[in-house]
């Protein structure tokens, strides 16, 4: 037995198609909701201190110019791979740097350039074993 038609009830009185992109649209602002969470639990939602007390930072490690690879030498700054080429022929031809200023002997290094690798570079001594 059928229902007379006056009798059906129709959920919110929409059509097939505004139920569609009703639920479309809900499942759209659920998906866009739950990317924002899972951002902010990825990358965080908290503030972040900052502190100017330097024994909290540790120092980064330097680079031994006496040890170090064309690759490694190349990525301090002013210094590209001809450069860096440059310090390992000279070090290979005259031995270990003793100081970041024995540099300037090589072509292209010069003050300023000694003073831009100052902080990330430094003249270690070289064992036999190396």
């Amino acid at each position: 037995m059928s229902r007379p038609p006056e009798l059906e009830t129709r959920w919110f009185s929409l059509s097939r198609r505004e139920l569609l992109l009703l639920a479309i649209a809900v499942g759209a602002a659920l998906l866009a909701a739950a990317a924002v969470h899972g951002g902010r639990m990825v990358w965080g939602g908290g503030r972040v201190e900052v502190t100017a007390r330097t024994e909290v930072v540790p120092q980064p490690a330097r680079l031994n110019v006496n040890t170090a690879s064309d690759y490694e030498l190349s990525m301090l700054p002013g210094i590209g791979p001809v450069t860096a080429q440059a310090i390992i022929d000279w070090r290979t031809a005259h031995g270990p740097f003793k100081s970041l200023e024995g540099l300037e002997q090589v072509k292209g290094i010069g003050p300023k350039t000694i003073e831009a690798i100052r902080p990330q570079a430094m003249c270690a001594g070289v064992t036999d074993n190396q």
